[in-house]
């Protein structure tokens, strides 16, 4: 996957869009950034299997910031009509889970599901790596402040952890977490604890997202019950 990134061949975005249920998370994750990599042509052919339902739309909550800010005005259009929701939107979907705060978790249940869906960017317990915020002290947290810091990321994003977006010379988006930056480079930390350097003179202009590189829309991947177990694992780890 990470060689086929550098070809911009027009028959490897069908090629892997074919074999796309095959993948374990860990390939699917290189085979997204094959995608968004190759230039528009390749990263509107993935939303467009996002819209017809053969890319699961929650497999690119994690890109959201990068798709929102692209060069082309149909890749920002087409992302924003399957990703964005309103306000509203999510205070729902805060309600409906609110159900979990009265719902008695199960802690080993809940180190599970920090496993499957929060370890590529969180460590607790000794369960993930650290590209997010520290949680060391979460336990300490009300429970249902923890409830919205999960439905709502982007409401509150802590200081150091905002997600830049790098619009490269090369026509190229990145965007991640800036983990260290010299005057001739940045490095930027994305999932499962990658890192990219990036020269400067490289860099055609860099910004903050308003959007949490933690996703919103994690309440497809998780249950009303997992979540009250995601919780009892957060307040019991230490």
């Amino acid at each position: 996957m990470r060689a086929l990134s550098s070809s911009k061949d027009a028959q490897i975005g069908q090629a892997l869009l074919a074999k796309w249920r095959e993948m374990s998370p860990q390939v699917r994750a290189e085979a997204t950034n094959v995608m968004l990599r190759g230039g528009p042509d390749r990263t509107r052919l993935l939303l467009e299997a996002v819209k017809n339902g053969d890319v699961q739309t929650w497999q690119l909550d994690p890109y959201k910031p990068r798709l929102f800010m692209d060069r082309d005005p149909a890749v920002r259009d087409l992302a924003r009509a399957l990703f964005e929701q309103s306000p509203a939107q999510r205070e729902q979907v805060l309600k409906q889970y609110q159900a979990a705060l009265n719902i008695e978790g199960d802690v080993a249940r809940g180190k599970e599901v920090f496993k499957r869906v929060c370890s590529k960017c969180h460590a607790l317990d000794g369960v993930g790596v650290a590209v997010g915020p520290k949680l060391g002290t979460v336990r300490n947290h009300p429970t249902s402040e923890l409830l919205v810091d999960i439905i709502m990321p982007s409401k509150s994003i802590e200081q150091g952890y905002e997600t830049y977006v790098v619009d490269l010379a090369s026509g190229e988006i990145l965007d991640g977490v800036m983990s260290a930056h010299t005057p001739a480079t940045i490095t930027l930390r994305q999932e499962q604890q990658r890192e990219t350097v990036i020269s400067r003179e490289n860099i055609r202009r860099m910004y903050v997202s308003n959007v949490s590189m933690m996703p919103d829309g994690l309440e497809k991947q998780v249950s009303i019950q997992q979540m009250a177990d995601l919780l009892a694992f957060l307040k019991a780890a230490r």
